[in-house]
């Protein structure tokens, strides 16, 4: 067995709390002596990181890392499990070669996405933003358009609209890999996450604001006790007057999920069903023909993307491997039966692929980006 696959073993043994005194003791060891050659963050940082971990831990685990904590931050850092170790020991031990090596340093790796997006104005025209310099996009009716820095779009309204001017819809577009910041001519921040399209009224809309969306998108709503604000998604109508909340709705997603974070939302299944209203920290499900259904969530998950980060908790397979497929603009490809296992974790988006697959080896999977004719995949299969 190679000293990779032993050091594998070993802190899989760590994190589970079967180690012996003398495998604990190594471990440790190795944390020191990273610690002194400067390639761990400070203690404090992982102090800080450790305190969000242990709110999601389970108490029983809790109660086997308590004694020995301060050593058990560098393999609980950033992942519930695995991550922190592996990204801070693996990746300066891991060889170079190997064709289940996949680091940062192949040619075939997957950079993340960023801001990128398309505008399309009422009129059609289409203007890419991804590369356009900072300052006055387009003019629109009433409206200023202006692209800022790190990737936000605002409407500045020069005026407001007569309330019998007919509607004027413009749409934002990401693509798989993209992501984009919209401030609405109310104030509304909306943040699209990839391959989604939101679809909204800039004018003509005194009796209510309407936006249409298909994808995943986090809105903060300003309040507006005149004028309610409804998302519709996938016959899925959200109305609220101000507050927070995030709606996914990925054609390829089994379920409609919207979760409210902080305010009061409305959520309607479709005309002839009872409508249900949600309070902070809790989700609706829905899938056309069904029922919603109202469930207590862990909303800092719900909207990690937001936040720039991946967070797998008690995740299955299939539902990471949509959302790496969509921020990296690669299929990924299962090699016989899809993997029927819970996976938990999070890690920055803002990271290549290779080393978030890299974390999901801790779970028996072996996930390889291949490059066939420039065509790139993630090939995943059991091990």
């Amino acid at each position: 067995m190679d000293a990779h696959k032993k050091m594998e073993q070993l802190l899989r043994k760590y994190l589970s709390g079967t180690c012996t005194p003398d495998e604990r003791l190594q471990v440790e060891q190795w944390y020191r002596q990273l610690d002194l050659q400067g390639k761990l963050p400070s203690m404090e940082a992982m102090e800080s990181d450790l305190a969000d971990v242990r709110e999601r831990l389970p108490r029983e685990r809790m109660r086997r890392l308590a004694s020995w904590h301060r050593y058990a931050a560098a393999a609980t850092v950033v992942a519930v499990m695995a991550v922190g170790v592996y990204v801070y020991v693996f990746q300066s031990e891991r060889p170079d070669t190997g064709a289940a090596a996949v680091t940062t340093s192949l040619p075939d790796d997957l950079a993340p996405g960023g801001n990128r997006a398309i505008l399309q104005l009422a009129d059609g025209t289409e203007i890419v933003l991804d590369d356009r310099p900072d300052g006055t996009v387009a003019q629109e009716g009433q409206h200023a358009i202006y692209k800022h820095a790190d990737g936000e779009l605002v409407y500045q309204p020069e005026a407001r609209a007569a309330e019998h001017d007919a509607p004027v819809f413009n749409r934002l577009q990401t693509p798989r890999g993209g992501q984009y910041h919209l401030v609405l001519p109310d104030g509304t921040h909306v943040w699209l996450n990839a391959a989604s399209t939101l679809t909204y009224a800039i004018s003509g809309t005194a009796r209510e604001r309407l936006v249409q969306l298909d994808g995943e998108a986090y809105f903060e709503v300003a309040r507006d006790s005149d004028r309610p604000f409804r998302v519709t998604s996938r016959g899925q109508v959200v109305e609220v007057l101000g507050t927070h909340f995030n709606v996914n709705s990925y054609p390829d997603e089994p379920l409609v999920r919207t979760t409210l974070v902080e305010g009061e939302v409305k959520v309607n299944g479709s005309n002839d069903q009872r409508a249900v209203v949600l309070a902070p920290g809790e989700q609706a499900l829905w899938a056309e023909g069904d029922q919603l259904t109202v469930r207590k969530v862990d909303v800092a998950q719900a909207v990690a993307w937001k936040d720039g980060k991946f967070n797998f908790n008690h995740s299955d397979v299939a539902t990471v491997m949509r959302e790496l497929s969509r921020w990296y603009d690669v299929d990924v490809v299962f090699e016989g039966e899809k993997p029927q296992i819970e996976l938990s974790g999070e890690v920055y988006r803002n990271t290549n692929a290779s080393n978030v697959l890299d974390i999901l080896a801790f779970y028996d999977l072996d996930c390889r980006i291949v490059n066939q004719q420039g065509i790139k995949q993630i090939i995943v299969r059991k091990k």
